[in-house]
């Protein structure tokens, strides 16, 4: 049995450290952040029987993306073995 959830957008978002800020006043950033580099979105798998997660990572999160997903989690397995997939009611999942 293996549950199966996408998350996302995933940003890389610049976060200021204590050692970036100036003494008196600290820089702050912009409430209305750009995405540069655009956003990712996160496929993962877990299987239950053998503890073990497996996640995929694709700049959009299309119907089309979760079937490459599915296929490559089935390659994981042996043809004969039956697997039983665990899904919520998100609409790519139609």
């Amino acid at each position: 049995m293996i549950c199966v959830d996408e998350f996302g957008p995933l940003e890389v978002r610049p976060y200021p450290g204590k050692d970036w800020r100036k003494e008196k006043k600290p820089k702050r950033l912009p409430a209305d952040y750009t995405r540069k580099h655009g956003v990712r979105h996160l496929f993962a798998a877990y299987d239950l029987k053998s503890d073990k997660l497996y996640g995929h990572n694709r700049k959009q999160k299309t119907s089309r993306d979760f079937l490459l997903f599915l296929q490559v989690l089935r390659r994981r397995y042996h043809r004969s073995e039956r697997l039983y997939i665990v899904l919520d009611n998100f609409s790519i999942h139609k």
